[in-house]
C-alpha cells in the first residue's frame, strides 16, 4: 500500500513539473514577437515611476505591462511619444504574476516612444520587491 502512495505522489509531481514546464515555454513563445523596452523594481508604496526609452528605428504599436514577484494595482499609465503625443491607459484591475500581462493597443498611427509613466499602489506581502516590465510589439 505504501508503495503505491509513492508512486502516485512521484506522477503527481512528474505532472506538475511537466505543467510548469509547459507554462513557461507557452509564455516565453507568447513574447516571440515582443520586445522589452524596460523594466523598473518598484516600492511597496503609492507610487509613480518612470521607464525611459532610448529613441529606436522601430514603431510600437501595442503595449504589454508584466508583473514580476508581487501584485501591483496599477492606476494608469502615460504613454509621451518622440513626436510630443501622449495616451493615457485606464487599468481596470490588478497586474500580477499570475496573468500574462495586460495589453494595450495604441491608438494611432505606430510611432516611437520616449517613455512610459505609471502610478501603481501595492502591499507588501513578500519580502521582495515586484518587478514591471514593459513590452511593445
Amino acid at each position: 500500500m505504501k508503495t503505491r502512495n509513492i508512486i502516485a505522489f512521484f506522477i503527481a509531481v512528474l505532472v506538475i513539473a511537466q505543467v510548469q514546464l509547459t507554462n513557461a515555454q507557452t509564455a516565453s513563445k507568447a513574447l516571440d514577437s515582443w520586445s522589452l523596452l524596460g523594466t523598473r523594481v518598484v516600492d511597496y508604496t503609492l507610487d509613480r515611476d518612470v521607464i525611459s526609452l532610448t529613441k529606436s528605428d522601430h514603431s510600437i504599436t501595442g503595449l504589454k505591462f508584466i508583473v514580476k514577484n508581487g501584485t501591483l494595482n496599477m492606476h494608469k499609465a502615460t504613454v509621451h511619444f518622440f513626436n510630443g503625443d501622449t495616451q493615457d491607459i485606464d487599468f481596470a484591475d490588478q497586474v500580477n504574476a499570475t496573468n500574462d500581462g495586460r495589453i494595450m493597443e495604441l491608438k494611432g498611427n505606430s510611432r516611437a516612444i520616449e517613455k512610459v509613466t505609471f502610478w501603481y499602489d501595492t502591499k507588501n506581502s513578500a519580502k521582495d520587491k515586484a518587478t514591471i516590465e514593459v513590452w511593445g510589439k
